[in-house]
C-alpha cells in the first residue's frame, strides 16, 4: 500500500477517535463501534478526494507560473496552450471537489 495511503488512513482514523465520543447502545441506528468506523470511511473518503483536487491545484499552479512572450516563442499558441491548461486544471479540480461533495 502507498505511503500516502496509509497516511490519509491514520489521519481519518485519528479523526473518527476524536470526534466520536463514547456511548452504550445505538445513537441513530448505529453503536459507537459502528459509528467510529462509518465517520472513519467518509473522513477517509473526503481526504482522497482533497488529495485528488490538491493535484490539479498543484497543476494549476505551475502552469500559471509558465510564462512565454512573443519574443521568447515567436509565436502566440504556446502562450493561450499553458493558460489554457491552468484554467483547465483548477476547473477539474473543482468539478472534482463538487462532484463528491467535498469542501476544502
Amino acid at each position: 500500500m502507498n505511503e500516502l495511503i496509509r497516511e490519509l488512513a491514520e489521519q481519518a482514523s485519528t479523526h473518527a477517535e476524536k470526534t466520536v465520543h463514547y456511548y452504550m447502545g445505538q445513537f441513530d441506528g448505529l453503536t459507537w463501534e459502528a459509528k467510529i468506523l462509518k465517520v472513519r470511511d467518509l473522513k477517509f473518503a473526503e481526504l482522497i478526494v482533497l488529495e485528488c483536487a490538491g493535484l490539479c491545484d498543484k497543476a494549476a499552479e505551475e502552469n500559471a507560473r509558465t510564462v512565454y512572450t512573443f519574443t521568447e516563442t515567436q509565436e502566440v499558441g504556446p502562450a493561450l496552450i499553458s493558460k489554457g491548461s491552468q484554467f483547465q486544471a483548477e476547473k477539474l479540480s473543482r468539478q472534482i471537489k463538487k462532484h463528491f461533495g467535498v469542501e476544502e
